[in-house]
């Protein structure tokens, strides 16, 4: 189980990053994103997608409550769903704490051309927590991908500033 469990990580990590190198043409050079002004708006709002999605998660958790009459989260009539969801939405909470203010201390430090870079990353941080979320409901192993998929957006983003906030 854990070897499974290391190489859907594995392929996982491997997908995040082949959907960026995906992404990254179809990302546009702005010229004026020359202003750190405009990169950071530029970031906030290719920040959208990953928003969009844990509001889409909480409005699943709501109508789940509503569906299953468990309307009280400390009455002890969770479901398995509901406990299952809640998890992906506390772990994308999780996430985004660190991805966030990561990525905008990139945005803020790359010249305008690598702005396409930190917009594919949004992208596919958004498309890892989907599959996050969907293997999590398929069960614990079907998280893997997703979670890998999430954390080398994360590592790799924060990695980044770092190196260019410090060189």
């Amino acid at each position: 189980m854990r070897g499974l469990n290391l190489l859907l990580s594995a392929c996982g990590a491997i997908a995040a990053l082949l959907a960026w190198r995906a992404l990254l043409p179809l990302m546009p050079v702005d010229p004026e994103a020359a202003s750190m002004a405009v990169r950071l708006g530029r970031a906030c709002a290719a920040l959208l997608p990953s928003g969009f999605v844990l509001a889409a998660m909480i409005a699943v958790q709501m109508a789940g409550r509503m569906w299953s009459g468990a309307i009280d989260p400390l009455g002890g009539q969770d479901t398995v769903f509901l406990r299952v969801n809640q998890r992906v939405i506390t772990n994308t909470v999780e996430q985004m704490a660190v991805f966030v203010p990561a990525l905008l201390a990139l945005a803020a430090a790359v010249p305008a051309g690598q702005m396409p870079a930190v917009a594919a990353a949004c992208g596919v941080f958004a498309l890892a927590r989907l599959a996050f979320w969907a293997g999590y409901l398929l069960g614990p192993l079907g998280r893997a991908p997703g979670m890998a998929a999430s954390f080398a957006v994360v590592a790799a983003t924060l990695m980044a500033a770092a190196w260019k906030w410090l060189h």
